[in-house]
Parts: structure tokens; sequence; C-alpha cells
């Protein structure tokens, strides 16, 4: 007896499994190359806005990956492996704020305070940059996620309709 029933070829879960793996891998590697410059040698970074977006949709797991896949190049690239130590807690703190407020903007700045503990210390004492350079690097790190939270909570109900949650 030959079994009649449709087959279905169901797309749907292959098109999860790849939108993970981009905001969660692909992604935040590919944004880690790209910083601007602007006002004596500030630079705008981009990889956040991956770990960020990685936390909104796919929680504290995601926020974690993406944290750490987002700063593998930094990491490698500067000889500071405590760079994936900072990203991956903003991510995780990123999604598990988001998730208990609702709220983009509070649970990423309150996030970020949560990280800057973490990067005062590795960054003064064990690759020994100058508190000049810390300070800076904080601000710029502060303001960097302050207007990728607030374009992530601007377009929230697209960001929701794209992955159907």
């Amino acid at each position: 007896m030959i079994n009649s029933s449709p087959v279905s070829c169901d797309v749907k879960p292959y098109r999860k499994a790849a939108d993970v793996i981009l905001l969660l891998i692909t992604l935040p590697c590919l944004l880690s190359l790209i910083n601007l410059n602007f006002a004596q040698d500030w630079k705008i970074h981009f990889f956040s806005v991956a770990i960020i977006l990685a936390a909104v949709v796919f929680g504290a797991g995601g926020g974690l990956l993406a944290g750490l896949t987002g700063s593998l190049y930094s990491a490698l690239f500067l000889g500071n492996p405590y760079i994936l130590v900072g990203n991956a807690l903003f991510g995780l703190l990123s999604g598990v704020l988001y998730k208990k407020t609702g709220k983009v903007i509070p649970a990423i700045l309150v996030a970020y305070l949560g990280q800057l503990p973490w990067l005062i210390l590795s960054d003064y004492y064990f690759v020994h940059l100058p508190a000049m350079f810390i300070t800076k690097l904080a601000i710029v790190l502060f303001l960097t996620n302050a207007f990728w939270a607030a374009l992530i909570h601007l377009s929230l109900n697209s960001i929701k309709k794209l992955f159907s949650f």
C-alpha cells in the first residue's frame, strides 16, 4: 500500500536556523570589522548592534553567543581576550534585562553599566591601558549602545514581524 498523504516540505524551521546563525555568529563577526572614526580618533562600534539585536530576539543565550562571536576579531587583533568576557556579559545581561522589563533602552543601558566594571578592571589591570583611553572608550561605548538601543526600540515592531515572534 502506498501512502498517499501529501508530503509537507516546511521551510520555516530552516529559515529560523538561518536567522539564528546569521544573527548570532555571522553578523557580529562582520560588524566587528566596521568602526567609524570621528572627533579626535573616537570610534563608533557596529558589533554592539548585533549583540543587542540577538539579545532582544533570542534572549540571554543569544546575546551571550553574539557577544562572544562579535568580539572574536577584536580579541585576536588587539591581543585582548578579556573583550570576549565583557561582550559576552553585555549580551547576557541585555537578554536577561530585556526579558524582565520588555524595554529595550533601559535594559541595554543597565546591561552596559553591568559590563562597565569588567571593562575597567580588565583594561586597566590586565591590559594596562591608560585611564584616559579607558574613559574615552567607556563614553563612546555608552553612546554607541544608547544609539543602537534607540534604533532597535524604534524598529521593534518590524523586528518582531521579521522574526515572527
